[in-house]
This record gives structure tokens, sequence and C-alpha cells, in this order.
């Protein structure tokens, strides 16, 4: 009996309910799985223009991008008219690629005409345009926001059975991602190690390689960087800023905190303050 699912076989679940296609991909916007393999045949046709293809390729980047700044699914029409939607996909609260559902359209009176005349020169005549553009998997609009949610559920999935890792060359930058998402916890070297599944060396060469610092001064220095922003908006106690920003040591974060900035937490407030307050 299978306890988990196989990445494959989501895909392929995912397009037998659907009809879209959905694809894997990793941070770098590569696809790393998909089904069905090939595209539809209405966009391996139009993407046989060098242009076409290379326009596609810009669409769904800045998909990515926008899910990367935002960290929430996106859907939108690429320049032919055919539906895409992008979800992130996590490991460990680090994202790690994006789930991907496309090359489809909805059932509204105006979808289909739009596609044709958004593509029409690319086909040689009407009949190839009538022909590809039948190929296009049509979707009830009032499913289309439940398929998208599924795909949602689908990324929640890989995200909580950590299918889709950090590979080696993308450790470092996991880590900082790591750091900045739970700066306000404890972390330690060997939280890091079993969180990433790799040993104490290979995690602290590779941090310090890329970013010319020790995980733990990072970590430090961007600790007191949140404290210093929350201290010149001037609105918690400093045992507060201290707790919130991971700091559990009141007199530990004095100490460190006048080492870095020259000047204890209250007397940074009472120059950077924006907004006056009282301990």
């Amino acid at each position: 009996m299978k306890t988990k699912l196989q990445t494959l076989d989501i895909l392929k679940d995912f397009h037998r309910i659907t009809g879209a296609r959905v694809s894997l991909h990793d941070l770098d916007y590569n696809e790393i799985a998909a089904y069905p393999k090939k595209l539809t045949p209405f966009c391996q046709e139009v993407q046989k223009n060098e242009k076409v293809k290379s326009r596609c390729y810009t669409a769904d980047a800045t998909a990515f991008r926008r899910v990367r700044e935002t960290g929430e699914k996106y859907t939108y029409k690429c320049h032919c008219g055919l539906i895409e939607t992008v979800a992130p996909i996590y490991s460990y609260g680090v994202l790690t690629g994006f789930f991907m559902m496309g090359q489809i359209t909805d059932d509204g009176y105006d979808s289909i005409p739009q596609i044709k005349k958004s593509s029409e020169r690319f086909f040689e005549n009407e009949t190839d345009l009538e022909n590809h553009t039948a190929s296009i998997p049509v979707l009830k609009a009032e499913m289309l926001d439940s398929y998208i949610n599924i795909l949602e559920v689908l990324a929640e999935y890989m995200t909580e059975t950590n299918r889709l890792t950090a590979s080696d060359r993308d450790l470092a930058a996991a880590i900082k991602s790591y750091i900045h998402r739970f700066y306000q916890n404890k972390i330690s070297v060997e939280l890091l190690c079993d969180t990433f599944n790799c040993s104490r060396t290979t995690l602290m060469n590779h941090f310090r390689e890329k970013y010319g610092v020790t995980i733990v001064e990072y970590l430090t220095e961007y600790r007191l960087k949140k404290a210093a922003q929350m201290l010149s908006d001037g609105t918690a106690h400093i045992k507060n800023v201290s707790v919130d920003c991971g700091f559990l040591d009141q007199n530990y974060f004095t100490k460190v905190f006048q080492k870095q900035f020259g000047k204890t937490p209250s007397e940074y407030r009472a120059t950077h303050s924006k907004t006056e307050t009282s301990e």
C-alpha cells in the first residue's frame, strides 16, 4: 500500500480531472516534470514561430516572478488568450519550485473567438486554425475556480510532504530564505542540518562561501536589522522588540545591539523613532 502519491501520479490525475496540462518547475523556472509531456497541439503549432515561443517563455517567467514575490497563486492569460495558473511550492518553509496549470480556456462566449483572433496569423489557413483551436481544452467557467483551488491544494500537499527540496546549488539561498521567514523562532545550526538534511560542514561551508559570513553571524545581523526597524517605528517596548526578533535574553540583546549600532536600544529609539513612546 502506498503511503505517498508519486509526483507523476499527481500530475496525471489532475490532468484526467481537468483536461489541463500541469507541470512542475524549479526555482530557475525550468520544467522538471509534466503531464502530458508534450504541449497541446495548439501551443506546439504557434511555438514553431521563435518570436511566439519567446513571448510564451517571457509571460511564464513574469508569472513565476510574481508568485515568488507574493507567495500566492496567480492566474493570467497568455498573449494568445489561453488561461494559465502558477502556484508556489515550499520545502521546510523555503520556496523550492512551482506548480503550473495551463493551455486551457473557459466556455465564455468570446473565449475561443479571442484566441482565434490573437493567433490567426500563425496558421497557414482557416482550416488549420479551426483544427488547432479545437484541441484546446475548454473548461466550464464555474469549474475553473474549483480547479485552480485544487491546484493550490496539490501545491500545499507537495509542500507538506517536502517533495521538492533545494539542490546543493541552492542550499545557501534556501538557508537565507529560511532565516528571513523564521528569524523570530529559535534557530540553531543543528536545526538547520535536520531541516535541510545535510551535515554541519556542508551547511556552514555552502553558506560562508556564498555570503562571506557564518550562519550565526548572518542570523544575528538580520535579527538586529529587524529590531532597529521596530525601534524606529517606536510602538513596542524594548523587551517585546527583543523577544519578537528572536532574542530571549534582553541583556544579551542590549549588548549585541550596542556593539552593532554603537547605541543601546533605548538610545537608538530616542534618536531614530518616528513615533514618541514611553517604556
